[in-house]
């Protein structure tokens, strides 16, 4: 053939098509990069976008290098990075709505014990995976076009594929784990993995302080209680707990109202459960965040220093527990360090039902409340964790369909399996602790980690960029002896629309006898205090893992979050018949 080259696969018509086929599939899996080279002509950034063309510029050689090697061995290989690098951004675009960053491979990271759980529950976006996954390898593993001048040099740019992977690197290193966004997919998740894997590896726990404070020094108006609860559920959005007499989705709770000081709708710490769960493990003030937290005296230091038996109770990873050594795998940047603080550590059984595990919790809770020793309890709770319809019996079904049987039914199917798990898991496990817990010199204080969002095309918590506030939408409510309720309510009502996640630690440490104005110095304001700081939320990395700083978002606890579809169920619920305990 004239000018070396040679047809093979089928010739030409065989050979552009494969191409096009590469760059169709590369440009399905980057959809969020036409999105940015858009925000970028909108707002005329045009050196960025100059630098940003460059850089995709690189990784389409790249492809191209790799589509087009001769040998088939090399083109394999390739062709099983590439198309798993785009497969992986693909899935989790379809099922975040937005593209995977450094802070999201560390969320995962260490949410991975919820593997499981996550499959159930975007096994529709694992299609997705498969289906990409498979074509990406096939397209690039066919044979190409042979250039025969040409291929010396070809084979010689066997390598070149790497070079996105390090360039991406490079760009996220600088930007210190930022800069991820719009990058090609078939090799950003190699450059995020990379980075995010020597930043957890390099970045280990420092040595934490000890407690300087003494209890009951200084002047107090709350007395020290005896047994101090907190309660942290999981996934419990506030305006799914519904205050009215006699509603059908929380009635236990709406008929202990007299019982409850409401602080809610409230803001969390953070939007996924283990930032949220260690800004209140490790006692971070809202003004102190980053790699200070892990210098802090943790709550089991100040419990202990206070004459209190610590208890942890987690129902939330039971079903990988049981690890050698210890009662299970640590989650929520718990350290066996930390661990050994701890006086009870409760694992769960993994081989427990999903619906069962607060149940089990609540019989810890009640087993240690019959001491008379002082008691500081942090409770984990499986709560309302999707998928939603495994967190409560197939009886207890309460408000129907709970299930989608079309697309268009998602957000409302899961809006029905929600309030199901809320009911069974959030107010019966409740109603029972009112019915059979001696709450006598006790302060249960409960919230959730984060809320949910329900849109079927995003993520429900764990969103980096952009949050949707509905990620923050927390309880906050105390049960208390009548006197300490009178204190508790008049700061509720100062500080409606204020509630917070940062204000749940100083009043653990106030309930324990330590001096108010040490504790406000620090900590800010507790629960007793009015607050009238502005409600804000974490998102992403607040442990300084990557930069100082911190990603705040404003949220309005004063406006409704709740979706149309929950309004209409509030005014016509579907129900069937309702099993209880």
């Amino acid at each position: 053939m004239s000018g070396g080259m040679q047809r093979f696969g089928g010739g030409y018509l065989f050979a552009s098509l494969r191409l096009l086929g590469i760059f169709a599939l590369v440009a399905l899996t980057n959809i969020g990069a036409i999105d940015h080279v858009t925000l970028l002509i909108e707002s005329g950034r045009w050196a960025t976008l100059s630098a940003f063309l460059a850089v995709w510029a690189v990784a389409v050689v790249a492809i191209i290098v790799a589509a087009f090697q001769p040998s088939f061995w090399v083109r394999a290989a390739w062709a099983l990075v590439i198309a798993l690098g785009g497969a992986a951004g693909y899935a989790f675009y379809r099922a975040s709505g937005s593209q995977l960053s450094i802070f999201d491979a560390v969320s995962l990271w260490n949410a991975r014990h919820e593997a499981g759980r996550a499959f159930e529950f975007y096994n529709q976006h694992v299609t997705a995976f498969a289906l990409t996954l498979v074509a990406g390898f096939v397209l690039f593993t066919l044979p190409p076009m042979r250039f025969a001048r040409a291929e010396k040099y070809i084979r010689m740019l066997a390598l070149v594929p790497i070079v996105p992977v390090l360039l991406f690197s490079g760009i996220m290193y600088a930007k210190e784990g930022g800069g991820s966004r719009g990058l090609t997919a078939q090799f950003a998740p190699y450059s995020i993995s990379m980075l995010s894997g020597v930043k957890i590896a390099s970045n280990s726990m420092p040595q934490r302080r000890a407690v300087e404070w003494m209890p009951g020094e200084g002047t107090r108006e709350i007395p020290k209680i005896r047994r101090v609860i907190l309660l942290v559920d999981e996934s419990v959005r506030a305006d799914y707990i519904d205050w009215r007499p006699g509603n059908p989705f929380t009635p236990n709770l709406a008929g202990r109202k007299d019982r409850i000081v409401d602080f809610g709708p409230a803001a969390s710490g953070g939007n996924c459960s283990h930032y949220s769960n260690a800004i209140l493990r490790f006692m971070a003030s809202r003004d102190d965040l980053g790699r200070k937290i892990l210098n802090n005296p943790t709550v089991w230091q100040y419990a202990k220093k206070a004459g209190y038996r610590t208890v942890f109770i987690d129902a939330q990873a039971a079903f990988i527990r049981r690890m050698a050594g210890y009662p299970g795998k640590l989650q929520n940047f718990m350290t066996p360090e930390e661990m050994a603080q701890i006086d009870g550590f409760n694992a769960l059984d993994e081989a427990m039902p999903a619906h069962a595990l607060d149940d089990a919790l609540l019989d810890v809770i009640l087993e240690e409340l019959k001491s008379d020793q002082p008691v500081f309890i942090y409770a984990n709770k499986n709560g309302a964790h999707f998928p939603y319809e495994k967190g409560y019996p197939a009886d207890a079904g309460v408000f129907q369909p709970a299930t989608a049987r079309t697309p268009d039914e998602i957000t409302a199917s899961r809006v029905n399996a929600y309030r199901n798990v809320i009911r069974w898991s959030v107010d019966r496990i409740l109603g029972r602790l009112f019915e059979e817990a001696d709450l006598r010199d006790t302060v249960v204080i409960y919230t959730s980690d984060h809320g949910q969002l329900f849109a079927s095309a995003l993520f429900t918590q764990c969103t980096i960029q952009n949050p949707d506030p509905r990620q923050a939408l927390v309880p906050l409510f105390v049960i208390a002896p009548y006197g300490l309720q009178v204190h508790l309510a008049a700061a509720s009502s100062a500080s409606k629309g204020h509630g917070s996640h940062f204000t749940i630690m100083p009043t653990v440490l106030q309930l324990m006898g330590y001096a108010k104005n040490d504790i406000a110095a620090s900590y800010g304001p507790s629960l007793f205090e009015p607050s009238n700081q502005p409600p804000a939320f974490t998102s992403g990395d607040v442990l300084g893992l990557f930069s100082s700083h911190v990603r705040w978002n404003a949220i309005d606890l004063g406006r409704s979050y709740l979706e149309p579809e929950a309004e209409r169920s509030s005014s016509g619920v579907t129900t069937a018949a309702a099993g209880s305990r």
